[in-house]
């Protein structure tokens, strides 16, 4: 018998051990400048794309900058 695959909303819910919010590496530090990111739980941005209007566009740079916002990042 096979290990039973997790369903989407198991999956959304399963936040391991996030948010956490960490040092930016110096790897991306070219990229994302300097400072912290956010690394956001499922669920988190799950309630940030359901709370957009019908008909509505949230793109992911939004979504970021609230998420970072939230967390008191950076970025996200």
């Amino acid at each position: 018998m096979g290990k039973r695959k997790k369903s989407w909303q198991e999956k959304l819910l399963d936040s391991k051990d996030l948010p956490r919010v960490e040092k930016i590496p110096e790897k991306r530090s070219k990229k994302w400048g300097r400072g912290t990111v956010v690394i956001p739980a499922p669920i988190e941005v799950n309630e940030i794309m359901s709370k957009v209007p019908k008909g509505k566009l949230i793109t992911i740079n939004d979504i970021r900058k609230k998420l970072a916002q939230k967390h008191g990042a950076t970025v996200a």
